[in-house]
């Protein structure tokens, strides 16, 4: 039974990241970099460290993806007037245009997944997720700190 429900759940993450990665591609995004844009538009002006910080992720990778955003046109980088080592970062008319179009393709995606759960059978899916996402949590605290 475990066998079966793990395999489901795998088959599941595997088609939803298919049809995310598919949708993102329609706006010249990669995975990760919708998660960045919301960041940038809700802190404008922000420090490419602080969102690397938030993302838990190296400086050095939110940089490449920043060159790429940078390049699409969906971000402008400024240095910062009081160090100019430090690059201040803002959404463009077309990074505002993107983020918003996949945030409400996001939705539909999501709706369109639960749409045939009724009210009991999303309420106990929610209470399933939660206690895995519990237990996992929990793996992550302990494996941190000795060896599974």
């Amino acid at each position: 039974m475990i066998e079966h429900v793990i395999e489901s759940n795998k088959k599941m993450l595997l088609l939803y990241r298919g049809i995310v990665r598919h949708m993102l591609m329609r706006y010249g995004l990669h995975p990760g970099q919708p998660e960045m844009l919301y960041y940038v538009q809700t802190h404008p002006g922000c420090l490419q460290r602080q969102i690397a910080e938030e993302a838990g992720v190296s400086a050095a990778s939110i940089a490449a993806s920043f060159k790429r955003m940078e390049n699409a046109g969906l971000v402008r980088r400024r240095s910062d007037t009081a160090d100019l080592r430090c690059n201040r970062v803002y959404i463009t008319e077309r990074g505002e245009k993107a983020i918003q179009a996949c945030m409400e393709e996001m939705q539909r995606i999501n709706q369109l997944m639960l749409r045939d759960l009724d009210t009991e059978e999303t309420e106990t899916l929610l209470r399933c997720l939660t206690k895995i996402n519990q237990n996992l949590s929990q793996v992550r605290d302990t494996s941190s700190t000795s060896c599974l």
